[in-house]
């Protein structure tokens, strides 16, 4: 009978654990390091323009580019892989991210805090390029968007990549 004892509370702290090391997900933060945007004649490939923000002072330029609105994370929260919140630079705001980091909601604001009467770039909700890259690579997250789009200053199509470089928060 102890054996039967033994075995059951064995398998019991074996189960707890298994459990609990699947249930623990780490989310890892990050913050904007910088940024580039280059954007090249489709047909020919050939530079059009090329710039980057080394940090976000510099990123009010971006605005002055022939380029097409895109989310620019300041802080990103990043679980196994998948954004799932973000404060972006365009209007400071935070979101809460869904559709496996696809889908920009923002977050509640809080009850009695007055309406912003600024201008908000960004629809509410926001949907995230369907082919934007992210890559994790040390303490590095890396976002890419590429972006096929047409613009009156040019007479042909242009294709855009707009990296932006995101590095992991320390532990204070």
């Amino acid at each position: 009978m102890k054996l039967f004892y033994i075995v059951v509370i064995t398998a019991s702290l074996c189960i707890t654990s298994m459990y609990a090391q699947t249930d623990a997900v780490s989310t890892i933060n990050y913050s904007f390091s910088k940024a580039s945007v280059t954007a090249r004649n489709y047909d020919t490939k050939a530079v059009v323009f090329s710039h980057i923000f080394g940090d976000t002072t510099s990123l009010r330029e971006l605005n002055e580019l022939s380029y097409p609105l895109q989310p620019v994370f300041l802080r990103a929260e990043i679980q196994e892989g998948i954004l799932i919140a973000c404060e972006l630079w365009n209007n400071h705001k935070e979101y809460s991210v869904q559709e496996e980091g696809g889908l920009l909601i923002p977050t509640k604001q809080i009850e009695g805090a007055p309406a912003s009467d600024e201008f908000d770039p960004l629809p509410q909700p926001y949907a995230l390029l369907p082919n934007y890259k992210l890559e994790i690579e040390g303490s590095t997250a890396t976002f890419t968007f590429t972006v096929r789009y047409g613009n009156e200053m040019y007479d042909f199509p242009l294709e855009s990549k707009f990296v932006i470089v995101l590095t992991k928060d320390e532990l204070k």
